[in-house]
């Protein structure tokens, strides 16, 4: 299971788990503690000291209370459940396990739901997928939000058939949702189950041409499996038939670049980084397939720059800032340089924006630029070496010796397995050293300039 997938599913586990942690004491068809039966005064009063040492957040106590009344009435099914919850507050899920199985063997609570939901949730706290699995399926039939729960199992356990099934079960009964379609995407892929999908949302888009949700996630399977044509043709029928989802020309750019073809990728993509309602990431991933595509295709280039053109002046996008800069990195460093500086400006602490600025700075001898921007960047990252390098550069260059070798000196501090980076500073502070003329502390930095080249 990729590393994706398992985020997810930890990300659903998580949401159930504080789903039982917000119902678990608030539980309507629990054991009723106010009618205990029969029993001595002594039961009822331990009874109850049990039941305000767990409400004060205190399961051990309240354990030792109970196990004196199971002294008292030693099968006593609500002694038993108060177990349960306490045992499974300490996290001791056997033995909790233990108690809610005697719980639920006393015929009256047999069918009981939210004890079944207690066994769920210690069978997924010990990850006993198959046996959490057989306890969704029984609550399932009565509260249908754990045919997800079943789902996300069956996914854990590369159960990929049993998965959709689930969905299917919770659809049929609640209706269609955005996060199901999601998740259901995610089994497709992590599945290798395109067709599968391809499948399931063409019935669906045929049903419904106003479904965009069905549509986008078919046009992206089209792609996935090698379809190309077929996800444009989609789109286009969108277009054509439906109220337009802007997520549609996403997947429109991204089939037109998998078709190589040019001057609608274009198009499709600066409507992408134009819109006003689409996510950053959608963009993202628009620009960095366009980006790759062009770098394998020259004659893309230009293409592509417009794209990023049109991003920068529509949004002010930093992410579009930092990737034209990484285009022209090899091919224009002026433009480069000017790209990295606005993205730098909407993102003042991202380092590395900064080390790109530090290194075109460096290469295009801009030395009252390189000084200013390691002056601004030590105020954010005062540890950084490569800071008080650039910035005794600078200084150096600017004829500034003294201060060039305050700063390196300092910055040496800050070293420790960087001997190439060591070299660097030893060199300028050579350099300085000379040029105010104090010959023997320039010999001792090019003595240790010889000490670590060996």
């Amino acid at each position: 299971m990729s590393k994706q997938v398992r985020l997810f599913c930890c990300l659903l586990m998580l949401l159930s788990f504080y789903s039982y942690a917000q119902d678990k004491d608030n539980l309507s068809e629990e054991i009723n503690v106010d009618n205990l039966g029969d029993n001595t005064d002594e039961f009822q009063e331990t009874f109850f000291k049990a039941i305000a040492q767990r409400a004060v957040e205190n399961p051990q106590k309240a354990i030792e209370e109970l196990e004196k009344c199971l002294k008292l009435q030693p099968k006593n099914t609500a002694v038993y459940y108060e177990l349960a919850k306490n045992y499974i507050d300490l996290g001791a899920y056997d033995k909790a396990e233990t108690f809610l199985k005697k719980t639920l063997a006393d015929s009256k609570y047999t069918e009981n739901v939210n004890i079944h939901k207690q066994l769920f949730y210690v069978y997924s706290m010990q990850k006993r997928y198959d046996d959490a699995i057989e306890v969704a399926q029984f609550i399932a039939e009565k509260d249908p939000v754990y045919y997800q729960e079943l789902s996300n199992l069956y996914l854990i356990q590369n159960e990929y058939q049993q998965a959709l099934q689930a969905l299917d079960r919770f659809d049929a009964t609640e209706g269609l949702d955005e996060f199901r379609d999601q998740f259901r995407m995610v089994i497709y892929k992590e599945g290798n189950l395109l067709k599968k999908g391809v499948k399931y949302f063409e019935g669906r888009f045929q049903n419904s041409l106003e479904d965009t949700r069905a549509a986008t996630y078919l046009m992206e399977l089209y792609r996935l499996n090698n379809s190309p044509e077929e996800s444009i043709k989609v789109g286009i029928r969108v277009q054509e038939h439906s109220v337009f989802n802007p997520e549609i020309n996403v997947e429109l750019a991204l089939a037109y670049l998998v078709t190589r073809n040019i001057p609608k990728a274009k198009a499709y993509s600066q409507k992408v980084v134009e819109s006003l309602t689409l996510e950053e990431k959608d963009k993202v991933k628009v620009i960095n397939t366009f980006k790759a595509f062009a770098l394998q295709n020259p004659d893309a280039q230009d293409a592509f720059v417009s794209v990023l053109d049109s991003a920068l002046t529509s949004e002010k996008n930093s992410s579009s800032k930092a990737e034209l800069g990484e285009f022209y990195k090899s091919r224009d460093k002026e433009k480069a340089l000017d790209n990295y500086k606005s993205a730098l400006r909407n993102k003042p602490n991202d380092f590395r924006l900064i080390t790109n600025i530090i290194e075109l700075e460096v290469e295009l001898d801009k030395f009252e630029d390189l000084f200013n921007t390691s002056e601004e960047a030590l105020q954010s990252y005062p540890s950084q070496a490569l800071l008080y390098y650039s910035k005794g550069l600078a200084l150096n260059k600017l004829k500034k010796h003294q201060a060039a070798i305050e700063v390196l000196e300092e910055g040496l501090d800050y070293i420790f397995e960087d001997n190439k980076l060591k070299r660097s500073m030893f060199k300028i502070l050579k350099e300085s050293y000379l040029a105010l003329g104090e010959i023997q502390k320039a010999e001792a930095y090019k003595k240790k300039l010889i000490i670590i080249a060996n």
